[in-house]
């Protein structure tokens, strides 16, 4: 964790800032390896700070080794404003996409010797590749997920309800070691699989639907996402054709996936193959994008997205067609950047199941 925040320190000498405040969650953990739910870091050339209240105090100490712990009060200016001053902080960044406009009125008025310096995405930057200790925290949520959908092919069935599916898929995962779902999952059968984000609903399965399940697991506070799209009973043509141009698309978007490429190389990738057979207009969401602590991390898989790739960072691969009125297909697998190409971290096959 501590070369972390010299990293961090790096940047703020870069920046020419005395120290930075950070209040996201996820950047807060990824710095200082606290879980709690409340606090705030202030990270300053030379020394760490987490400001918490009460409650956490206790578990603070035990997790942010070699930080130095305060008790804060509220508002959280009235702990804030003495560190600055004590220490002579004059030129402090702050997190510009998460703190309210409230709080930072506020932290204006309560110190009015501090010049505050909007800065966007500069822990988010550190995150981005992973460490052994992360991947491996992921690897094992991606192992639930292909062992969830071992089990869960033996559960489907027409006549049950999308939300059963999901509530079966999330037991499964945290039974197993799961400590919890990385999002709302999303099953989504027969015409509601066109919805790309069709959160599960009471609908109940049929024969010869689609069935889009997207879900994922976090282990150790980092996420996964997969998703599979499964038939009941015998595919049509038309099914089986779309299928196999998504599961096309896929390969070639992970074959793409290597350090030095762009992230809007590896959507080309896989938007080629669907424009080339005629169903460009329906796909209308990037390829990927990273996970870790937070489900949705950068890099996005977007078209012209120009992240260059670098090993350690984990993306989703996840093209998909949807025909509004007909159903969809997505298929999605989590890979890691590898100094040669890419590790596929999912191992359930792609082919398209015939379940029920």
């Amino acid at each position: 964790m501590l070369a972390r925040v010299e990293k961090l320190r790096e940047r703020l000498s870069a920046l020419e800032l005395d120290g930075f405040l950070v209040g996201h969650g996820a950047n807060r953990r990824y710095l200082s390896g606290f879980t709690g739910s409340e606090g705030w870091l202030l990270v300053t050339r030379e020394k760490s700070f987490l400001c918490t209240d009460f409650r956490y105090l206790e578990q603070a100490g035990q997790e942010a080794v070699g930080w130095e712990i305060v008790r804060s009060r509220r508002p959280f200016t009235a702990t804030l404003a003495p560190l600055l001053a004590e220490y002579g902080l004059r030129r402090v960044g702050f997190e510009e996409d998460y703190l309210s406009y409230r709080d930072y009125r506020n932290l204006v008025e309560k110190t009015r010797e501090v010049q505050w310096v909007p800065c966007a995405g500069h822990v988010e930057a550190l995150r981005r590749q992973k460490d052994d200790a992360e991947l491996a925290a992921i690897k094992r949520a991606a192992q639930l997920d292909d062992r969830a959908f071992a089990h869960i092919l033996s559960f489907l069935k027409p006549g049950l309800p999308e939300r059963e599916i999901a509530l079966e898929l999330e037991l499964f995962a945290r039974r197993h070691g799961g400590t919890g779902a990385s999002f709302a999952f999303i099953v989504a059968s027969g015409p509601r699989a066109a919805l790309p984000h069709g959160v599960a609903s009471n609908k109940l399965l049929q024969e010869g639907e689609f069935v889009i399940m997207d879900y994922g697991t976090v282990v150790d506070g980092y996420h996964s996402d997969f998703t599979r799209t499964v038939v009941l009973g015998k595919p049509t043509p038309e099914q089986v054709k779309v299928y196999r141009i998504v599961q096309e698309a896929q390969a070639a978007a992970i074959a793409a996936v290597a350090p030095g490429r762009t992230a809007g190389e590896v959507d080309a990738a896989a938007r080629k193959i669907i424009v080339d057979h005629g169903y460009g207009d329906y796909f209308g969401h990037g390829t990927g994008h990273g996970v870790g602590l937070c489900i949705h991390e950068e890099p996005h898989l977007t078209p012209g997205a120009d992240t260059v790739l670098l090993p350690g960072m984990v993306l989703t691969i996840e093209p998909g067609i949807y025909l509004p009125g007909w159903g969809g297909v997505r298929i999605e697998d989590l890979v890691v950047v590898t100094e040669r190409g890419c590790e596929v971290l999912n191992q359930s096959h792609r082919e398209l199941v015939q379940a029920g």
